[in-house]
C-alpha cells in the first residue's frame, strides 16, 4: 500500500519535495506558486503554513516535460505513488490490465478523528476567479442500490457547511436530495485512478473499489456515505440538498473533459482528519498540472485496453496522450498488420475518446519515453501529401482544445508516421546511432571510458 503520506515522505527523502514554511495566502500566493512550479518543471511543493490546520501539497503526481533530458520522467511521481516500476509501458499496462476479480477487500479502522472546523478554515486554495476555496483530486464515496462506489469529484466551498460538487452525469442521475455522501481527500492514488477509469469515456472498466485494490491494495473503512480508504487524510460527510445546481464558470479538472458532468449541492455535517493532515491540490489550468498527468495515464490505459481487445489480437505496444500537448494529441505505437491498418487505428481512437482531434500512428519500435523521437518520425516517415489525412469538417469539437471551443464541428487529423508495411526491408533506411555507426570494439572502448569518467548513464 502507498498512502499519500507515504508518497509525500518518499518524495521528500528523494529530494523531490520543496517545503515552504513561510505563510502563504490561499487566494493569491498558493495557487500562483503551485502553477508556476508546474509550468517550470519544479519539484513537488508542501505548503506548511496556509491555515495552521492542514498542509497543502501540489505537484505530487505531476512531473517535468519531455523536451529536455532529465533524470526523471513525467510519470515518475505517479509510478512511485502506485508502487510501480518507473517505465511507461509497464505503468500503463498495469492500469489497463488490473483485474478486480483478483483483489481482496479488507477493512480497517479509520485513521481520521472528528474535528470542529468549518470548510473555510481548512486552507483550500482559490483555483478559479470566484474567490472561493476549491477542492481538487477528491474522491466521492456513496452507496447506490446498496452497493458502495467511488467517483472523481471537484468542489467549490460556498458556505462554511456547503459544497457545490461536480460529479459525472452517470452518477448524478442516481443521486437525489437526502442521499448521504462522503468526500475523501488525501487518498491513495490508486483510488483516484480507478474512480476516473469507471466514469470517464465509453469504458468497460467498472467496480472502482475492487479495481483500486487490484492496482495497489490498501485497507478500507466504512462511513455513512460508503467505503473509503482507511488512510484518507481529510473526510467530509454530508447530505445532498440539490441534485442539479447551475454550473459556474472557471477552470475545470481534466477528467471533466472526458465525461458529461452535473453540479450538485451538499451540506457538510461533519469533518474528520488525521493528525496534521495533508491535502493534495492541482493548479487547474496550469501546464503540466497534476490533474493533466493523471488523466493522461488513465485515458492512455483505457484506450490501450480498448484497441487491443477490438480486433481479437494485441498489436498496440503503447498509447500516450502527452501532458505536454495538454491531451490534445494521441500517440499510438503499433504493429501495422496490413496496409490501411493505421487508418483504422486512428478512426477507432477517435470513436473511443472525446479529448483529442489529432492522432499520430508510430511504428512498434518507437520508444514511449522519447517525445522528440515521435515527432521526428513525422518529418522522416510522413509525407504531407498522403500521410497527413484531414477528415471532412464535420467532426465534433475535441473537449480539451483551446483553439476551438465554440461547439462547432471541424476537421480531425491523423498522421501515418510508420514505414509502409508493403515495403521490402532494403527500402527502409536504417536508423543511425551509436550502436549502428561504430564497430563493437570502438563501442566497448568508448563505453568503458565513459564509465571511468563517472557518468552514470552509459552511451548504450
Amino acid at each position: 500500500m502507498t498512502s499519500l503520506r507515504d508518497h509525500v515522505a518518499a518524495l521528500d527523502e528523494a529530494g523531490a519535495l520543496l517545503t515552504i514554511e513561510e505563510e502563504v495566502h490561499w487566494t493569491t500566493d498558493l495557487p500562483t506558486i503551485a502553477a508556476e512550479a508546474a509550468r517550470k518543471n519544479g519539484p513537488a511543493l508542501c505548503f506548511e503554513n496556509v491555515s495552521e490546520r492542514t498542509r497543502v501539497v501540489s505537484g505530487v503526481y505531476g512531473g517535468p516535460d519531455q523536451m529536455q533530458p532529465r533524470s526523471v520522467e513525467p510519470w515518475s511521481r505517479t509510478a512511485q505513488a502506485l508502487d510501480i516500476d518507473d517505465e511507461y509501458t509497464a505503468l500503463v499496462q498495469h492500469i489497463a490490465q488490473a483485474d478486480p476479480s483478483q483483489s481482496s477487500l479488507r477493512e480497517a479502522e479509520l485513521e481520521a478523528e472528528p474535528r470542529d472546523d468549518d470548510l473555510f478554515a481548512l486552507g483550500f486554495p482559490d483555483l478559479g476567479d470566484s474567490n472561493t476555496p476549491t477542492i481538487t483530486l477528491g474522491l466521492l464515496a456513496i452507496s447506490t442500490d446498496g452497493e458502495p462506489t467511488w467517483a472523481p469529484v471537484r468542489a467549490n466551498v460556498t458556505r462554511g457547511d456547503r459544497l457545490e460538487i461536480v460529479v459525472p452525469d452517470g452518477l448524478a442521475r442516481s443521486l437525489s436530495a437526502g442521499n448521504l455522501v462522503t468526500i475523501a481527500l488525501g487518498v491513495p492514488l490508486a483510488s483516484l485512478v480507478a474512480a476516473t477509469l469507471q466514469w470517464t469515456g465509453d469504458t468497460s472498466f467498472s467496480h472502482a473499489i475492487a479495481n483500486a485494490n487490484a492496482l495497489d491494495e490498501f485497507p478500507l473503512a466504512t462511513t455513512e456515505g460508503g467505503l473509503i480508504p482507511a488512510s484518507s487524510e481529510l473526510i467530509l460527510k454530508g447530505t445532498v440538498t440539490d441534485s442539479n445546481v447551475k454550473r459556474g464558470n472557471g477552470p475545470v479538472e481534466s477528467w471533466e473533459h472526458a465525461t458529461s458532468t452535473t453540479t450538485i449541492a451538499v451540506r457538510v455535517s461533519s469533518i474528520a482528519s488525521r493528525e496534521d493532515p495533508i491535502v493534495p491540490i492541482s493548479p487547474l489550468g496550469a501546464p503540466l498540472a497534476d490533474d493533466v498527468h493523471l488523466l493522461s495515464l488513465v485515458e492512455s490505459a483505457r484506450l490501450l485496453r480498448r484497441v487491443n481487445h477490438y480486433w481479437g489480437v494485441e498489436p498496440v505496444k503503447w498509447v500516450s496522450l502527452p501532458a505536454e500537448t495538454k491531451l490534445g494529441v494521441c500517440l499510438i505505437s503499433s504493429e501495422i498488420l496490413y496496409a490501411g491498418f493505421e487508418w483504422q487505428l486512428a478512426n477507432t481512437l477517435f470513436s473511443f475518446s472525446r479529448l483529442f482531434d489529432k492522432v499520430i500512428v508510430l511504428d512498434e519500435d518507437t520508444p514511449p519515453a522519447n517525445l522528440a523521437r515521435a515527432f521526428d518520425d513525422i518529418w522522416v516517415k510522413a509525407h504531407p501529401s498522403h500521410d497527413w489525412q484531414f477528415s471532412d469538417p464535420s467532426a465534433p469539437t475535441a473537449t480539451v482544445t483551446r483553439y476551438r471551443q465554440d461547439g462547432e464541428t471541424g476537421s480531425r487529423l491523423y498522421i501515418d508516421a510508420t514505414w509502409d508495411p508493403r515495403w521490402n526491408d532494403e527500402y527502409i533506411a536504417p536508423r543511425v546511432g551509436f550502436e549502428t555507426s561504430f564497430p563493437n570494439d570502438v563501442r566497448e572502448f568508448v563505453t568503458e571510458q565513459w564509465s571511468e569518467m563517472g557518468f552514470s548513464n552509459s552511451l548504450e
